[in-house]
């Protein structure tokens, strides 16, 4: 049994919260990339930057800037950004917008009220907190 990383911990937690499983059934393969869309679902502003939003529903991920018209991209969990290859147990994602452009994060936390991610292309990491409904 591979030993679990904190990360992996606390998307299973957001997991949890989001939906509840009764006792003794079997998680469906597919429950790590579940975990992972859970916790990132939800509309964010920034922490470095008030004006800078970001809203994800399911796969659609919406980003905001006051003043500017939004972008639309589409959410996939990968394994990793180098090869990007579709991970259930990811714990990178990557945003595609329309024009094809693929851009690909490492979560870094996902506490329920904050997340943090890298940007793989830069090393910069950007942080969000929740913005209630």
């Amino acid at each position: 049994m591979t030993p679990l990383r904190p990360i992996s911990f606390i998307l299973g937690l957001a997991a949890l919260a989001a939906c509840s499983q009764p006792a003794g059934t079997a998680m469906a393969p597919d429950e790590p990339v579940a975990a992972t869309q859970a916790a990132l679902q939800g509309t964010w502003r920034s922490v470095h930057d008030a004006k800078s939003m970001m809203t994800i529903r399911d796969t659609t991920v919406t980003e905001s800037y006051v003043g500017e018209e939004p972008g639309v991209a589409t959410l996939a969990v990968v394994s990793d950004c180098d090869s990007q290859t579709p991970d259930p147990a990811g714990q990178s994602f990557t945003f595609e917008d329309d024009g094809a452009d693929i851009r690909c994060f490492t979560l870094l936390d996902a506490s329920g009220d904050h997340i943090a991610y890298s940007y793989h292309a830069r090393g910069n990491t950007l942080a969000y907190d929740r913005v209630p409904d």
